[in-house]
């Protein structure tokens, strides 16, 4: 009798582990696309050393003022998840499949040029004309076809139709050009 009770305990106990050592983990979301909460664009005159500013948060709805003098301006942007850890490196890493637009400015208003293959990252600004209150919107495609859109393309408001992708990242600016 009492080998029946341990046998009996033993299948039992035999159960137990294998029932919960067999539990599903939770799925795990996998996705391309960086998910970016922040965007800080820094601006800095090339003549003055004079700096602008401005830190985006993507989930709020009314746009950030850019207001830039009349000027040639290096851009530098930097990017932060939603656990506040800089991705702008990956997004260097990753060159092929990412590029900035910057919809809003004509060309007649401001020169631009990427200064890192084609992604904006880095990128010159000359302001040439004054313009107040212009809507500008700051999108960062990603899983682009690079071969379809140009360094011309830098405010293309057709980017996504041109070069396919979705966005990692969405803003919207008030961009005022100030004398």
């Amino acid at each position: 009798m009492k080998k029946i009770i341990n046998s009996s305990k033993l299948v039992l106990i035999a159960a137990v582990l294998l029932f919960n050592s067999c539990k599903k983990d939770d799925p795990v979301h996998e996705h391309d696309n960086e998910e970016m909460k922040t965007m800080t664009l820094s601006f800095t005159e090339k003549t003055t050393n004079a700096k602008v500013e401005v830190i985006i948060d993507a989930t709020d709805t009314k746009p950030q003022s850019l207001n830039l003098k009349k000027g040639n301006y290096d851009l530098d942007i930097k990017l932060k998840d939603f656990d506040g850890h800089e991705v702008q490196q990956e997004i260097s890493y990753d060159a092929y499949e990412h590029q900035f637009f910057f919809v809003g400015p004509t060309k007649e208003q401001i020169t631009f040029t990427y200064l890192d293959q084609q992604v904006g990252l880095k990128s010159n600004w000359k302001v040439l004309d004054k313009a107040s209150a212009i809507p500008m919107k700051i999108v960062l495609m990603h899983g682009l076809n690079k071969t379809k859109v140009t360094a011309a393309d830098w405010n293309n408001s057709s980017y996504q139709s041109i070069g396919g992708g979705t966005p990692d990242i969405s803003v919207n600016v008030t961009l005022n050009l100030i004398d």
